[in-house]
């Protein structure tokens, strides 16, 4: 299955791994826009977002500063499309 990410979302998506680490292995792939993910794939992205963004809400929740609260809100905002996107491939296979 091949995902259809945005340019932001494969940037967020990016910046994600190269942060976090790449247990997926599919670093590589985001660099040169190629998300064709097997089952195995998809699971483990599902997940590495859902965690990154459950980090992001409780970042948001405990930030006062407005400016840092517009960007953590546009991240959260993204990570939901993402997540979405990948639940839906997951439901399709």
């Amino acid at each position: 299955m091949q995902l259809q990410f945005s340019p932001d979302e494969l940037n967020l998506l990016a910046d994600i791994l190269l942060n976090q680490g790449d247990p997926t292995g599919i670093l590589d792939r985001v660099m040169v826009r190629d998300l064709r993910l097997d089952a195995d794939g998809l699971d483990q992205l599902r997940d590495l977002l859902i965690t990154h963004q459950q980090g992001v809400h409780t970042e948001l929740a405990n930030t006062k500063d407005a400016q840092k609260q517009k960007a953590l809100q546009d991240r959260r905002s993204l990570l939901e499309s993402m997540v979405e996107k990948v639940s839906e491939a997951c439901a399709m296979l």
